[in-house]
């Protein structure tokens, strides 16, 4: 029989129903430490926001979320085990119902998770300080004192504001080649290659490493004393590690606060270009020759008759000016002013000598024309470096350029008659020809390079295109033919030669071979040698020559006419002191790097 209650019996029943559901849901979804006990657990579908704490059964162990988003397991203070998610600010300790445990940001990010895969799973602190995962049969699915399937989904190259590294745990540069890692022993370093680039022993086994948010490095003890520091203070600063192994302490700001020296070169083979070794070619077939006894390439003669080359340099009579007011100039002047009179002296070695004025999209007529007014002046030769050419570097760490050819054929005009009457030298747009292949238009940007050296060379300027170094292509015949014919595509035959060795660090007894040769293939072609930084040669790496911001160089020969053979001149065309790109920890490309300087500067042999 049917039994039909009253209608506000019904009501009452419905209302209480509906009650019990909207409780039970919010029950599932509040923080777990809104949770009344057990508090020693998530389960299924719980979470711990931040501030929430779980609490181990009969022991003191505390798991808790940290506001900056780590969640630690701690006893009486001291941080036995976390995630290490440092920096994600409002993140929380989710149970999945996947069986996963997982910290999530505010955003539904995952930054670290178990990996877990046993539905309906629960994560349980126990007494011995052991934070598991239980499936619905009571087995363990996961524990904290293994890394298992545990994995952290965040950069691995750095220590965040007030994140920590604890006995055993360590983090990798980007390219995966050096390694700064808290030992076991006590012993913070940095690892690469298979030897160590630094360390601290502090001999207290069980310490970890801490960025406290005060901006300090810091190691500490098991019993909660100070092992070492780095003696800092930068709030919110961060710990990265590059790849040419050195960890730094960088601020809010961007800039390094402390960092760990500079390691030794790992001993390496430098290489011979095979060009040392290989006879003098034939000359390669050229358009057109002119007649005996007339100018070619704006530096050399046609010896009456002969066909012999005179290579001529305007370097002989007057040698490359020196702007006062270069920035390694300026830095010199800073740190005498600052009392610091032994760096100064090493920067005023390296500003006697910075001799090239690079021009850029900025520079007009009116720029061109007042630096070879001011060498006029002084009686020298102005020397300078074109690099505006539409995709500049690839794209790379010294990107810009001219977005179209229209733009730059504009600006090479707008230069040329800068140089008019100037008796200048001009190397054109480094890498260009090296990058041929790889940036831009080829045919578009030969004809630019063409254009550009018959423009200057017009103008009266003695002009060298830049033909990489003896390291560029690999040493073979085929490599150094291939060079010879960019150069002539490029125009090489309407200017005075080419340079080589351009903000490299190749010997410069390798690139005078190597210069030899082209010259040789281009019937005698005059060329000059950047040795602005070779005095130590290359520094060869695992991969080949390490070409930014290498470690261990020296400031090469002082720029000036040779006066033998095709070889006419040796020339700074790098502006010493200025970064290659934010590589090997330097700042960005064209910036001053007075540590680097210095360093080039000490190492130099005279």
């Amino acid at each position: 029989m049917h039994r039909v209650l009253p209608r506000t019996t019904r009501l009452l029943t419905l209302a209480t129903t509906v009650a019990a559901t909207l409780l039970a849901s919010v029950a599932l979804a509040a923080p777990a430490h809104a949770l009344t006990a057990p508090a020693d657990r998530l389960t299924s579908g719980q979470q711990l926001a931040p501030g929430g704490v779980l609490r181990a059964v009969g022991s003191a162990h505390e798991l808790a979320v940290q506001a900056d988003g780590d969640v630690t397991l701690r006893l009486a203070g001291r941080v036995l085990w976390h995630t290490g998610t440092t920096g994600h600010a409002g993140a929380r300790l989710v149970q999945q119902p996947s069986g996963a445990l997982e910290v999530v940001t505010r955003t539904g990010a995952v930054v670290w998770s178990t990996g877990t895969a046993a539905p309906g799973a629960r994560s349980v602190l126990k007494p011995e300080g052991v934070l598991y995962t239980i499936d619905t049969a009571h087995r363990v699915a996961w524990k904290s004192t293994v890394d298992g399937p545990a994995l952290r989904t965040t950069g691995t190259d750095r220590v965040l504001s007030g994140g920590l590294l604890l006995p055993g745990e360590s983090i990798t540069s980007p390219d995966g080649t050096a390694r700064l890692v808290m030992g076991t022993d006590g012993t913070l370093a940095v690892t690469t290659g298979g030897r160590t680039a630094w360390q601290v022993v502090t001999g207290r086994p069980g310490a970890s490493a801490t960025v406290t948010t005060g901006g300090e490095l810091r190691v500490t003890a098991p019993d909660g004393t100070r092992a070492w520091s780095s003696g800092t203070a930068s709030a919110g600063a961060r710990l990265v590690l590059k790849d040419h192994a050195r960890a730094y302490l960088v601020a809010t700001t961007g800039e390094a606060v402390w960092s760990t020296p500079t390691p030794a070169p790992a001993p390496t083979t430098e290489r011979v270009p095979a060009v040392v070794h290989l006879p003098l070619p034939e000359p390669l077939p050229r358009p057109s020759l002119p007649g005996s006894g007339s100018t070619l390439n704006g530096g050399s003669t046609l010896d009456g008759g002969t066909a012999e080359r005179v290579h001529r340099t305007v370097l002989s009579s007057a040698p490359p000016y020196v702007a006062p007011s270069s920035p390694v100039a300026a830095a010199a002047q800073a740190a005498r002013a600052a009392g610091r009179t032994a760096d100064a002296d090493l920067l005023d070695k390296a500003a006697a000598h910075v001799s090239t004025r690079w021009l850029g999209t900025a520079d007009t007529t009116a720029t061109v024309r007042a630096y070879a007014d001011a060498a006029r002046a002084a009686r020298r030769t102005p020397v300078f470096v074109t690099y505006a050419i539409p995709d500049r570097d690839c794209g790379n760490h010294s990107a810009g350029g001219f977005a179209t050819a229209a733009e730059y054929s504009a600006w090479v005009d707008a230069v040329a008659a800068g140089l008019a009457g100037a008796r200048a030298v001009v190397v054109v747009e480094p890498d260009a020809l090296l990058h041929l292949d790889r940036c831009g238009d080829r045919a578009e940007r030969l004809a630019l390079l063409k254009r550009s050296v018959r423009a200057y060379a017009a103008a009266g300027a003695e002009v060298y295109l830049d033909a990489g170094s003896s390291n560029s292509f690999g040493w073979g015949t085929a490599s150094l033919q291939d060079m010879a014919l960019r150069l002539r595509a490029a125009g090489v035959d309407s200017g005075a030669g080419f340079a080589v060795n351009t903000s490299n660090f190749q010997r410069s007894d390798h690139e005078v071979a190597y210069g030899t040769y082209l010259s040789a293939l281009l019937g005698g072609a005059a060329f000059v040698v950047d040795t602005s930084r070779n005095g130590n040669g290359p520094l060869a790496g695992p991969e080949g020559t390490v070409w930014c911001n290498p470690a261990g160089r020296a400031l090469g020969t002082p720029p000036g006419a040779t006066g033998t053979g095709p070889h006419v001149a040796n020339l700074w065309i790098k502006t010493v002191g200025l970064s290659d790109g934010t590589c090997n920890g330097g700042p960005a490309a064209g910036q001053v790097w007075e540590e680097y300087l210095l360093g080039l500067a000490s190492a130099a042999a005279w």
